[in-house]
């Protein structure tokens, strides 16, 4: 998206532009659509019913789509595209920006696809069948094309003359590139470089030689990353030789991140899928089918906590008081695997950390682990000895020796949980699956059963 189409705007209320939108006049629309900047109407379709969007959809004149497209929906800009006639079909697609227009392009359907390229003029069609020819969520696919480059042998005066060619195209002129005849990338000037030196000067003499870059074929991700990392504007990136092909801007870079944290937040919490929708504009069974699959799985893999409960119905006959601490002990130790697991995914998402660093992760978290584990159990336990309400231990037991078994069971089931919930996500990375997937509530079902287990059998142990 351009940076500085909008700025002159001054935001106003969402209420507003919904009162406008609803209306079902024409004026009304044109007359919001000049002052309100699209993100706050991307904000207010959002906050649309289906039907109240589908009627608004129908009625939005050509004219006020192509300054919405680039913030609206796929699905919402091709579903009034159908509608219109070729002509203004044309002007909205090639009011796109070549990032935006393949973003588009990308997520329509493949069959719909050659209908719209063919309406595009001979540039932007091999513009935009050059980038469809990355997958979606690689550097390539979400580069632009629109950037200011200029060969390395030219003056200042030389180089002014190239970008007053371009500068309606380029989508950022405070960056330019320095390119060799091949097209490598040998540097980047700033336009103040050029606008305060004499013209006659070479800009050789004036370029940084930063040649900071990603490949094509780079995850997404890892160029938000860089441009983060390094402070960037714009991010270039490169073919397998080095030769420019375009340019990540730092606005699609936050929703590269937007999109990636999205993505690890719902998989966390066990959401399979993707949705390439607002929350309310998500139809519910969507909604179900991506979280009811996880949640089914989950609860039969919880079922194995029910037959350690049977297996151990003597001890539970005999010591009741255990079952006042089972789900204390339990609980100690998903939360403390999820939050070991959280780190870790973070660390992993931010490039902190690798699979290489397992071990080095392992013997952090269980120290981490050893110190919460002690703290935690010798709370309990002192708890149980000094505080534990008169008649709740009855016959042969001691509360010493309750203390003992609960605290020595939290212990061991917090130390375990935090060596768990640390492993499984760099174990996962490693055998190329999504670490998030592996995390709560997974996490949580796991450290149950464990839990479960530790508990009986100290139990078992110390009460004999």
């Amino acid at each position: 998206m351009g940076e500085t189409e909008y700025s002159s705007r001054e935001p106003v209320d969402v209420e507003a532009i919904l009162e406008a939108l609803k209306s079902g006049e024409a004026d009304q629309v044109v007359a919001i659509s000049k002052e309100a900047h699209p993100g706050d109407v991307e904000v207010a379709f959002e906050r649309l019913a289906d039907e109240e969007r589908e009627q608004i959809l129908d009625q939005l004149p050509a004219e006020v789509l192509s300054v919405w497209a680039d913030y609206l929906p796929a699905s919402d800009v091709e579903h009034r595209l159908n509608t219109l006639p070729e002509t203004e079909r044309r002007e909205v697609l090639e009011s796109l920006s070549d990032d935006e227009l393949v973003d588009f392009l990308q997520e329509v359907d493949e069959e719909d696809r050659g209908q719209y390229i063919d309406l595009l003029d001979e540039e932007t069609r091999q513009i935009s069948e050059d980038l469809l020819k990355y997958p979606e969520e690689t550097a390539g696919g979400r580069m632009t094309k629109a950037m200011a480059v200029v060969p390395v042998h030219l003056t200042v005066r030389q180089a002014l003359d190239v970008l007053e060619s371009i500068r309606e195209e380029a989508e950022l002129l405070s960056r330019i590139y320095v390119v060799d005849q091949s097209q490598r990338i040998l540097g980047k000037l700033r336009l103040r470089d050029l606008a305060f030196s004499k013209w006659n000067t070479p800009i050789s003499e004036l370029m940084d030689s930063d040649q900071i870059s990603v490949n094509a074929m780079a995850d997404q991700e890892e160029a938000a990353q860089m441009i983060a990392r390094y402070d960037l504007m714009a991010l270039p990136v490169v073919d397998d030789e080095g030769r420019l092909l375009g340019v990540i801007t730092h606005d699609d870079a936050l929703e590269i991140l937007e999109e990636e944290s999205t993505e690890d937040m719902e998989r966390i919490s066990g959401i399979g899928g993707q949705s390439d929708f607002a929350y309310l504009q998500t139809p519910a069974l969507t909604h179900f089918r991506r979280r009811f699959g996880w949640v089914l799985t989950l609860a039969f893999l919880a079922l194995s906590s029910g037959f350690i409960l049977h297996s151990h119905e003597a001890i539970l006959t005999h010591y009741y008081i255990l079952s006042f601490y089972l789900p204390m002990v339990v609980a100690a130790g998903g939360n403390t695997g999820t939050q070991s697991a959280t780190m870790v995914i973070r660390a992993m998402s931010l490039g902190e950390l690798d699979t290489r660093e397992f071990w080095r992760v392992i013997w952090k978290e269980g120290r981490i682990g050893f110190l919460i584990g002690t703290i935690l159990g010798l709370c309990v336990a002192l708890q149980i000895q000094f505080l534990m309400p008169p008649g709740m231990i009855t016959g042969s037991l001691s509360a010493f020796s309750v203390a003992l078994v609960v605290g020595s069971s939290l212990m061991a089931q917090v130390l375990t949980s935090t060596l768990i919930g640390a492993a499984l996500p760099i174990a996962a990375k490693k055998v190329r699956l999504d670490p998030a997937v592996v995390a709560s509530p997974a996490i949580t079902t796991v450290v149950d059963v464990s839990g479960s287990v530790i508990y009986f059998t100290l139990a078992g142990a110390i009460f004999g």
